[in-house]
């Protein structure tokens, strides 16, 4: 069946669909015909076509999220092993201890020694955008919809050929972390042209200036309380201030359609300047 943006888009809300399904339900048992039944597909269908997105079957993902999260639960001490081994869906302990050491390379009675140091910020760094040729699309409306605006974008791309990219945000500057999921935005999508030189259709090809960003990677989407801590790290660690007349840029490190919502990361780009010394 040849490819169409209205294919792409069906395949892709069909796949997120499963996807959050799966990521809120953890504690249940999910046969894999239910899924099918969520998604209007056969079994058979939804697992090529799943595996065709995300690289693994639906049932190979809701192992993984339980696994992740008895991680989480193990090194805030939320529970006794057995317990949380039961929770991810692993009759006996032992069965629990091998999956565990196969997904970590580590095994549950270890996590203390494998757990990561907390830090009050996830790390910064400087980085310099050249002017970049982009292909880009803007939305205007609630905030929660916004993900249409990637829609067509993403969909155009695909059908005039493009296999990989991932997807830039350039946010509101009124309100660009915040507000709640019913406010107005006006933002715009966009991926770098990737070396396509032909037109993709109803996308706009434009030019986006070069900039100096102070790079924020976050575990979750940014969030509009932390941003005034981000602000003050850059000027003492690098020296620069934040440019406000300049939009944040965000991108996405994994594809959200296709990411469960509790492993998606983001690197937010904060426009800055570096400060003036005196003489």
């Amino acid at each position: 069946m040849r490819m169409t943006v209205e294919l792409f888009a069906l395949q892709s809300r069909r796949v997120r669909s499963v996807i959050e399904y799966v990521a809120t339900h953890l504690d249940e048992d999910i046969p894999l015909t239910h899924l099918a039944d969520l998604a209007c597909l056969s079994p058979s269908q939804l697992e090529r076509l799943y595996r065709s997105k995300v690289g693994e079957t639906p049932l190979v993902t809701l192992r993984r999220l339980r696994l992740s999260r008895a991680l989480e639960q193990i090194r805030s001490g939320q529970g006794a092993l057995q317990d949380i081994g039961l929770a991810a869906g692993y009759g006996s302990a032992a069965a629990f201890c091998h999956a565990f050491v196969r997904r970590f390379g580590f095994a549950p009675s270890q996590v203390g020694a494998y757990s990561p140091r907390r830090r009050p910020l996830p790390p910064l760094s400087l980085e310099y955008l050249p002017e970049r040729p982009v292909w880009q699309m803007n939305y205007r409306g609630q905030a929660r919809e916004q993900h249409t605006g990637a829609a067509p974008l993403v969909g155009n791309l695909a059908v005039a050929g493009v296999a990989h990219w991932r997807n830039w945000l350039a946010l509101d500057r009124d309100c660009p972390l915040g507000g709640g999921s019913e406010r107005r935005v006006a933002v715009q999508h966009f991926v770098p042209a990737l070396g396509l030189s032909q037109q993709v259709a109803q996308v706009d090809r434009v030019v986006h200036p070069a900039g100096l960003y102070a790079v924020w990677h976050t575990l979750t989407f940014p969030r509009a309380a932390s941003l005034p801590g981000v602000v003050e790290e850059v000027r003492a660690r690098f020296g620069c201030i934040w440019r406000q007349e300049a939009r944040l840029l965000l991108r996405e490190i994994t594809v959200s359609g296709y990411t469960a919502p509790q492993e998606r990361r983001f690197a937010l780009y904060l426009p800055v300047v570096a400060l003036k010394r005196r003489s």
